[in-house]
């Protein structure tokens, strides 16, 4: 299993502690070359980021790479990805926050499930609970959980389509760009960290008004940790009904135990999913 590091600048002991977590999954970790680099904002300049990337992908015996971690610096990159030599080595991706656009392009550009999930200095490093790690190793092995549960719920319904998605700011950015994802017919799941609610609803606004949401199936909400200390969890879903998801098409579901936050259940990006609200749930497989 490779690990990579296309953004910020990854934390030795972090790294350290999620490298032994992997060694105790039954993997052997393939470390990046820029994992010890530094360059302002970034781990490693974009060259060097770039470079160690690309030779990871090129080593035919990982199967998959999980990100180091996520921060800021994947979207200078993504025009000078070798996009055919990824197509040349498909393999299992795992990451989420920055990572966003890039797992996303691996679906629509590659035809592959890509999986948003933990990363190694990050969530791997703290230690993950038995239901994360569950879905993490099902995933990499094929066995994707049947369901996702969704406890809140804004509009009712039940709707499929190919999962799509990530950290909602990351989506935001990448409108106007050639690595906007399409959103036509998918469920868009999303999630965010440290936001202030005006930021969120200026977010989803962006993208409904770019006409992104205008053909969506529907939508399903993870962790949302909020900018203010004082906004506890239970309450966030409430406070979504400050804001305009009634503008959105189809059903909006809630609670999806995924994202910034623990539990992060590993979801499959670019699967075929249902959102239905009878069942309370994200689902995969037979209906």
């Amino acid at each position: 299993m490779g690990i990579a590091a296309l953004s910020g600048p990854v934390n030795p002991e972090r790294l350290n502690a999620g490298v032994e977590a992997l060694r105790g999954l039954g993997f052997e970790p393939v470390l990046g070359s820029n994992l010890d680099c530094r360059c302002g904002l970034f781990s490693g300049d974009d060259e060097q980021r770039l470079e160690a990337f690309h030779a990871l992908i090129r080593d035919p015996d990982l199967k998959a790479i999980v990100f180091a971690r996520g921060g800021y610096g994947l979207q200078r990159l993504l025009p000078r990805l070798d996009w055919d030599l990824l197509a040349a080595h498909p393999r299992a991706y795992v990451g989420y926050s920055d990572l966003t656009p890039f797992l996303n392009l691996v679906v629509q550009r590659l035809g592959l499930v890509a999986f948003h999930g933990p990363m190694v200095a990050a969530d791997l490093a703290r230690g993950l609970e038995p239901e994360e790690e569950a879905s993490f190793l099902g995933c990499l092995a094929g066995e994707i959980p049947e369901r996702y549960p969704l406890p809140h719920w804004s509009r009712a319904g039940e709707v499929e389509g190919p999962l799509l998605g990530g950290c909602l700011s990351l989506l935001a950015a990448s409108l106007g760009t050639p690595f906007a994802p399409d959103l036509e017919g998918a469920v868009l799941f999303w999630e965010e960290v440290a936001e202030p609610l005006y930021r969120i609803d200026r977010m989803l606004t962006h993208l409904r008004l770019s006409g992104s949401l205008r053909a969506l199936a529907g939508m399903a909400v993870g962790h949302i940790r909020w900018a203010d200390s004082e906004r506890v969890p239970d309450l966030a879903w409430q406070q979504l009904e400050e804001i305009n998801l009634h503008q959105v098409p189809g059903p909006v579901g809630a609670g999806l135990a995924s994202g910034h936050s623990a539990p992060n259940l590993t979801l499959p990006l670019g699967l075929r999913a249902r959102l239905s609200s009878d069942e309370a749930s994200l689902i995969f497989g037979p209906g």
